[in-house]
């Protein structure tokens, strides 16, 4: 199966959660190729998730939050992505403020 490029994801992302009325922007551009992608959602009542997309032992593509199994407050999301971005400064980076916690890369 062909890999989509990051960018090519991104943008794809942003226009699916522009028509679904999801807030989501992008706060960092990152390799267009082949850069990593994070999403820090912001369900409210300080309920943060940082999600990465990893690469599963059958070969796809899947979300996991990498800040633990539940909800996190801001400072503890913010402090694992910028510790994430420290190790790959080519990762792009989208924030999502949704009531709902959705991720525009579901559907994608």
């Amino acid at each position: 199966m062909a890999r989509l490029k990051s960018g090519m994801l991104v943008a794809a992302a942003l226009r699916y959660a522009s028509q679904e009325l999801i807030d989501c922007v992008l706060v960092r551009r990152g390799d267009a190729d082949a850069g990593a992608i994070y999403i820090h959602v912001n369900a409210g009542r300080d309920q943060h998730k940082i999600l990465a997309r990893i690469l599963d032992f059958d070969g796809a593509y899947n979300w996991q939050a990498i800040t633990g199994t539940g909800w996190v407050d801001a400072d503890t999301a913010r402090a694992r992505l910028d510790k994430e971005i420290s190790r790959d400064p080519d990762a792009f980076v989208l924030a999502v403020d949704d009531p709902k916690g959705r991720n525009p890369f579901d559907v994608i």
